[in-house]
């Protein structure tokens, strides 16, 4: 049976629109669906509504940690969210783009990726959604 198509939602805040859609569209390459607020949600449409069915259907999370982030109400949201959320759980993963002292402490817990280049940002992220993919069971080895 196929493997079904892996859809990531991406959280950021707008100052890293520019970095993270590059990396964005890495992961587009590497054959992932790609959820970006920005380029996903059109004019006129129910922001709420929009972004609640795209966090519920995520197969994973990736939230892209910078100050302006981490002082983001809307990614502050989409985290707890993807914290609390079953069918994200080892499926959350954190990108450090620009050092930040706010991030909150339980993405510390996490396996993170830091950012390099758009390139290999983008590749090491889909080798953490395959560990993660390939054994859901072994949720101490992402950690």
């Amino acid at each position: 049976m196929p493997q079904k198509a892996r859809r990531v939602f991406l959280s950021y805040a707008r100052s890293d629109r520019d970095l993270v859609q590059k990396i964005g569209q890495e992961l587009s390459d590497a054959g992932l669906e790609v959820w970006d607020p920005d380029r996903n949600i059109l004019p006129g449409a129910n922001w709420t509504d929009e972004l609640k069915a795209a966090l519920d259907s995520a197969s994973a999370f990736i939230v892209f940690i910078s100050p302006d982030a981490m002082a983001s109400r809307s990614v502050s949201y989409e985290i707890e969210y993807a914290l609390g959320a079953k069918h994200l759980r080892d499926r959350l993963i954190p990108v450090k783009i620009r050092p930040t002292k706010d991030a909150p402490w339980i993405l510390d817990s996490l396996q993170s990726v830091q950012y390099q280049s758009p390139g290999k940002t983008g590749r090491q992220i889909v080798e953490l959604l395959g560990q993660s993919h390939d054994a859901p069971e072994t949720k101490s080895r992402t950690h």
